[in-house]
């Protein structure tokens, strides 16, 4: 059955991956300001922020396919009159937001379903690799295949990619359907007919239990700093593509790429990595070289370093995200791994939000580079800070603690 999950994935995200080099391209043709292009990626994880929380709470109550089915829905339904906007010559910059946050409300939805569902198609040793091959196929399809598809699309048909990205979304509803009704933990988690009431109180569930865990919060924040630096910075690489490089739209996806192939690299290498540093180790170490590529980016030596640059960046952090979401899930309860996971990612996918705005105000005042230095200063910062909870021992003794209370708990319903 993960295997059909995994294949639904990978249609979606290289709908998702086409969109990422075609968007800010779209985008462009309509306006240089770098705080209106940076807007796109604000408006497509703004719904972490306000909605997350319901997506997480329905992930751990309803039917997990019927709701990533859903969500893929959505993500079609929003292309299509993108596509239409443009070949009727009606497209506009509030469009693009309104597009976006469709496309950012169902992965609230799909995201939240997703991260309880893999701990339940697979057994506790397969996590690991379950998630790297998540992880390596997301950036195979959103940041390798996807991004070069979109530019030369793009260059072909303003619509083309985003016609393409259509199809992408539908085949992961027709690859989903093929997987049995999604198991429930319940039908409501505590035996409470879905009502808004019941509904707030799954949220302040998973909220309580996400506070409760200063490992959690520690995650999340090295997670949300990570983003917001990559929103400050990587939504204005196009400008700096352009701007500074002077490369074309097709070279725009092809950089794009040059991250993705080091990232490729860290997704088949995690458990390798894994097993020569323990995990507060490789939080750190991944930390500080992914700080040190993201400032060296803003430098715009040339084409060539750039694309060195990214592809170290995309290395390290692939490394660290399979291990950080098997570390996740393997200290929250999956009976509330929806709700829990929902609130983790309002504080990590939300911070993009927030990175956007400021990216795009930092490069206003002080030029584009200036987006990449100070997104590289945050995360260096951020990776010192965390050590205190995120050590080595501190993260084996909670990793012992979950398998105990695993142990002496009834398996959930499925």
């Amino acid at each position: 059955m993960f295997k059909k999950l995994w294949a639904a994935t990978a249609a979606s995200n290289l709908s998702d991956g086409v969109s990422l080099a075609a968007a800010p391209l779209l985008a462009a043709t309509l306006t240089r300001d770098p705080t209106l292009i940076a807007g796109i990626t604000v408006a497509q994880r703004a719904p972490w922020l306000v909605l997350a929380f319901v997506s997480g709470a329905l992930a751990d109550r309803l039917d997990r396919r019927k709701v990533a089915q859903s969500a893929n829905w959505i993500r079609a339904a929003a292309f299509a009159a993108l596509t239409a906007a443009v070949l009727a010559d009606t497209l506009s910059m509030p469009l693009l937001y309104v597009v976006f946050f469709a496309i950012g409300t169902a992965e609230t939805l799909y995201d939240s379903v997703s991260a309880a569902w893999v701990p339940m198609l697979v057994g506790p040793e397969e996590l690991t690799r379950a998630n790297s091959r998540l992880q390596t196929t997301f950036v195979v399809c959103n940041e390798f295949a996807g991004p070069p598809i979109g530019g030369f699309l793009f260059a072909a048909a303003a619509a083309a990619p985003f016609a393409v990205g259509t199809a992408g979304y539908l085949a992961a509803v027709g690859l989903l359907a093929l997987i049995p009704s999604a198991a429930r933990q319940a039908d409501a988690p505590d035996g409470a007919p879905l009502t808004v009431a019941s509904v707030r109180e799954d949220i302040a569930v998973g909220a309580r239990w996400y506070w409760s865990s200063p490992v959690l919060r520690a995650l999340s924040m090295v997670a949300a700093v990570g983003n917001a630096a990559a929103a400050a910075s990587y939504g204005l690489l196009v400008l700096l593509a352009q701007d500074e490089l002077g490369v074309s739209d097709q070279g725009y996806g092809v950089m794009l790429a040059a991250g993705a192939v080091g990232a490729v690299l860290g997704g088949m290498a995690a458990g390798r990595v894994g097993g020569w540093f323990k995990p507060g180790t490789l939080i750190l170490v991944t930390g500080l070289l992914s700080a040190v590529a993201m400032a060296g980016l803003g430098l715009a030596i040339s084409p060539a370093v750039t694309v060195a640059l990214m592809a170290l960046d995309g290395f390290v952090v692939l490394v660290v995200s399979v291990h950080m979401v098997t570390l996740r899930q393997q200290i929250v309860p999956n009976e509330l791994m929806g709700r829990v996971t929902s609130v983790y990612r309002v504080v990590a996918v939300g911070s993009f939000a927030v990175g956007g705005i400021a990216g795009g105000a930092v490069a206003a005042v002080f030029g584009v580079p200036a987006s990449f230095y100070a997104g590289g200063a945050a995360l260096a910062l951020v990776s010192l800070l965390v050590l205190p909870v995120l050590n080595n021992t501190r993260l084996a003794e909670v990793k012992r603690q979950a398998e105990a209370d695993a142990a002496a708990e009834p398996a959930p319903v499925s």
